[in-house]
């Protein structure tokens, strides 16, 4: 959903391109690969992707940051990244392992190999349901299907 912001059209981050968790994750590797980074580094060198893949639509800062701040708590607990002072970090061997052979991303699938991240999400995570990653309209549609309904009974399709 894109919502206006003084006369910028800002888009919610999970409907942005060059955004999506796997991307944030990779930036924050990238960021920290030569040395000490923030998440503020990596949040320019996601603004420079996306000036390059001519994406213009705006990202909410507070928001990209959150989000740039679970990407770094999921590397941490990967060993991924070490924390340093100041908000700081850097990859660790292990990080720049992973961006040479996840050169287009990683998420959580590939983070669960290691053994000090999977009991990291147990012990955080425990009790909590998944995400749902399917917009609410999809599952309205498909529960819809499922009792009958007809394509245009699907919220999404109805409205356009």
């Amino acid at each position: 959903m894109a919502r206006r912001h003084a006369d910028i059209q800002v888009m919610d981050l999970e409907d942005s391109p060059l955004l999506h968790f796997p991307d944030l994750v990779l930036a924050v590797l990238l960021a920290g690969r030569d040395g000490p980074a923030s998440v503020a580094d990596a949040a320019r060198l996601l603004a420079r992707h996306r000036a390059q893949a001519r994406e213009a639509s705006g990202v909410d800062a507070a928001e990209l940051a959150e989000h740039l701040d679970r990407a770094c708590r999921h590397l941490h607990a990967a060993h991924a990244i070490e924390l340093l002072e100041g908000r700081r970090y850097r990859a660790t061997p292990r990080g720049r392992l992973l961006l040479r052979a996840h050169p287009s991303g990683v998420d959580d699938g590939v983070l669960m190999e290691y053994p000090e991240f999977r009991a990291w999400i147990e012990r955080n995570e425990a009790g909590k349901p998944p995400e749902d990653p399917r917009p609410r309209e999809f599952i309205d549609g498909w529960i819809s299907g499922q009792h009958g309904g007809e394509l245009g009974d699907n919220p999404i399709c109805a409205s356009s």
